[in-house]
């Protein structure tokens, strides 16, 4: 009875596929965050914002660090899945085999995430189009990761 070996090393196409698109949504994250911080006009509509919504300013809180706090915080979970995708292929590439479950867990982490931009709204952004592109490649890209697999196999 042959037992079949169900993972399979990497290629070097799709590294550097998904290396690329996740370097892309860092890149594009890491522009609109620098963006949103250094302009003026983006931190007194999100103060305004504050005041409609009925929150008390309180004169001891520096509002400008709790923003920029906000906009970091905010950056590091949008780029921490596919930091780590991209850190997790190449060390795979590079010293071990991938099985379907590396497909499936980070396909489901990649819905994920472009359900958090896509849920943001931003349709004046054109870093909101470029981060739904390149998830939705990715996504794609890891898909048929799995038919390749399954043709390998076959």
């Amino acid at each position: 009875m042959k037992i079949m070996d169900s993972s399979t090393k990497l290629p070097q196409k799709y590294l550097y596929l998904i290396l690329i698109l996740c370097s892309i949504i860092i890149f594009s994250n890491c522009i609109e965050v620098m963006i949103n911080v250094k302009d003026i006009n983006i931190y007194r509509e999100w103060l305004n914002k504050l005041k409609e919504l009925g929150e008390t300013i309180v004169e001891d809180v520096d509002y400008y660090q709790l923003y920029v706090s906000a906009n970091l915080s905010h950056f590091f979970i949008k780029i921490i899945v596919p930091m780590i995708l991209g850190i997790y292929s190449y060390f795979v590439f590079k010293r071990s085999k991938i099985n379907k479950i590396f497909i499936y867990i980070w396909t489901v982490l990649l819905l994920g995430n472009l359900a958090f931009i896509l849920i943001e709204l931003k349709f004046d952004s054109i870093f909101f189009y470029i981060n739904i592109i390149c998830y939705i490649i990715l996504i794609i890209t890891l898909l048929s990761l799995n038919k390749f697999m399954d043709n390998r196999v076959n």
